[in-house]
């Protein structure tokens, strides 16, 4: 995928989130919130791998493998690696919870909102 379309895939996640919590208020939108939370993150470390000339034209990273800490063997060696795979393994299994699980406090929603946002300053900030 091109960079202009994980960007654009980027915003529309983005967008999800919170229009989405804005209008419909967040305990009504977990499963969205928790879906857009986990692949906008992973549109967005695509464009910087892509950037930083990491990942391949046509190579995909798919929200799955960021389960468990191994997908670190799976990516290149890039900075703030450990710490940002630790971050998304935690947001992929926390915004699984909301998609696939019960009702979430509000609490655990904010939680992956923040964790969203703290990720996308982190890598926003390596592709500056």
């Amino acid at each position: 995928m091109r960079t202009e379309e994980h960007r654009k895939a980027f915003e529309e996640y983005k967008k999800n989130i919170f229009e989405t919590a804005i209008t419909r208020g967040i305990e009504h939108s977990q499963r969205t919130i928790g879906f857009s939370a986990s692949r906008g993150i992973i549109e967005l470390l695509s464009i910087y791998l892509h950037s930083i000339n990491k990942l391949d034209a046509g190579a995909q990273l798919n929200h799955r493998w960021f389960k468990t800490e191994n997908v670190v063997d799976r990516l290149p060696d890039f900075p703030k690696k450990t710490e940002i795979i630790a971050k998304m393994v935690l947001l992929e299994n926390l915004s699984e919870s909301l998609s696939y699980g019960s009702q979430k406090s509000n609490d655990e929603i904010v939680k992956v909102i923040e964790l969203f946002q703290n990720l996308e300053k982190i890598i926003s900030e390596m592709m500056k």
